[in-house]
């Protein structure tokens, strides 16, 4: 949550904050630390997907 929330300060010109957060699913342990970031991430007020690709190029597009 403190890395998250140091990408949240507010400067002029930055109006959205894309956080991607990477998943290894094939150890328990990682799975299990990814699903209480997850938490957090919300808890922050961020929305969690795992369309990583679609929002990445829609962020490309629109010249983000």
């Amino acid at each position: 949550m403190q890395y998250v929330g140091r990408i949240q300060r507010q400067f002029e010109g930055k109006d959205k904050v894309i956080v991607f957060d990477y998943l290894d699913s094939s150890l328990p342990m990682l799975e299990r630390m990814y699903k209480k970031r997850s938490k957090g991430y919300e808890a922050l007020g961020y929305s969690v997907t795992e369309k990583a690709d679609e929002l990445l190029q829609a962020n490309l597009d629109l010249g983000a």
